[in-house]
């Protein structure tokens, strides 16, 4: 927690993320985003007709994960 609230800070200071964000709930929101993926990807693999697991499908959904956040942080 003491690295990703460093970023956090660090981010803030140079104007690129904004205030307020709890690091705990960010934390949270990070460690979702990939654990609902990987936990039902069988699942969701069979229901979209895509087997997840390429590592093309898992370079998207990194990717994805990625502008989520960084669009929720940016100011």
């Amino acid at each position: 927690m003491a690295l990703l609230e460093s970023l956090l800070q660090r981010g803030r200071r140079a104007g690129e993320f904004r205030s307020g964000v709890d690091a705990v709930q960010l934390y949270i929101s990070i460690a979702a985003l990939g654990y609902f993926y990987l936990s039902n990807n069988h699942t969701l693999s069979t229901i979209f007709g895509r087997d997840l697991m390429q590592p093309r499908m898992l370079k998207q959904r990194l990717a994805h994960m990625t502008d989520l956040v960084l669009g929720y942080l940016s100011t």
